[in-house]
């Protein structure tokens, strides 16, 4: 029996509308927007923007950088973890947000395992600074000056975080006392230092750079791997030092809640990866930070493996909110 013009029609019709549908639903086919938990100027809002501009040309899809302050960072990693699992929302994941908070503060719901971890942008570290008039230029001199006067007060910002994370490793590592003094943030930390009300404070380099160079404070030593050739070429490492426990790396990367589409997490991994090692990206960030790709394979295991250890020096130190 001979089919008619109109069943052949609709057979074709109905064996294209799958791929038609397909192709009307390939990722991404709407703005994507990248969540910051920070306000807009800082660091993380910086970076965000130039990941998100050259996600833009990369994808052809516009970036929208939407900045979620407050709580440490708890609410926009909360925001992150309740939206739709399609890669249109996708989370700014710092070491602070996702390893620490959820280990230190009771009200947080979300863990680690609430995210799918796509790359890491840049890693940093932290750097020991004095004012410019205390009484040491070298790690080991400041050590000795402490020891000398028994304590020393150290300025400290945020109650469990990574900066005192690297405080309490370093006193693990000398055997000497620093005297937390509280501070509401980092910029409010370094001021005081410059202006000798508190001796000595762990910040992270891009906020100690510009001050170091200018001669307004010093920095002694910084806890990453390897020196910062680009920015401190001078400034040892602690491990060199010997100070081999008091090394550690914050992180920022991105993220999207867990359960995200395997090929729209390989999507936006691979052209992350290729982002991030480009040289426009390399020169829209400070230039102490260093660019750094990892499979979502090896983000994940990273942190997991970091939170392990933070997780023993909360236990040992008995640090609590």
């Amino acid at each position: 029996m001979s089919m008619s013009r109109r069943q052949v029609l609709a057979g074709v019709s109905a064996m294209g509308a799958p791929g038609l549908l397909r192709a009307q639903s390939a990722y991404p086919s709407k703005p994507i927007e990248i969540v910051v938990p920070a306000t807009p100027g800082g660091g993380a809002d910086i970076g965000a923007r130039k990941a998100g501009e050259l996600l833009f040309e990369a994808l052809g899809q516009p970036v929208i950088v939407k900045n979620i302050a407050g709580a440490g960072g708890a609410i926009a990693a909360s925001y992150v973890a309740r939206a739709e699992k399609t890669g249109y929302v996708i989370g700014m994941a710092s070491d602070s947000t996702v390893l620490i908070n959820p280990l230190v503060v009771p009200e947080i719901t979300y863990k680690l395992e609430d995210f799918q971890l796509l790359t890491t942008l840049y890693t940093g570290g932290f750097a020991l600074a004095v004012g410019k008039d205390f009484p040491a230029n070298t790690v080991k001199e400041f050590v000795d000056e402490v020891r000398r006067r028994g304590d020393l007060s150290c300025a400290m910002f945020g109650v469990v975080s990574s900066p005192r994370l690297i405080t309490e490793m370093f006193m693990a590592d000398t055997g000497i006392n620093l005297v937390s003094v509280p501070y509401k943030g980092e910029n409010e930390a370094v001021r005081d230092v410059i202006a000798g009300i508190v001796p000595a404070f762990f910040g992270t380099t891009a906020n100690l750079l510009a001050q170091h160079k200018a001669g307004t404070l010093k920095i002694l030593g910084i806890s990453t791997l390897e020196r910062v050739k680009t920015a401190l070429p001078d400034v040892p490492t602690f491990k060199e030092l010997g100070l081999n426990n008091t090394v550690y790396r914050w992180f920022h990367g991105l993220m999207v809640p867990a359960g995200t589409p395997k090929d729209v997490v390989e999507k936006l991994s691979s052209t992350l990866a290729k982002i991030v090692m480009s040289d426009r990206f390399r020169a829209g960030i400070a230039m102490d930070l260093t660019p750094t790709v990892m499979t979502p394979a090896a983000f994940t295991d990273m942190a997991i493996a970091t939170r392990e250890r933070v997780q023993g020096i909360i236990k040992s130190r008995n640090l609590k909110v």
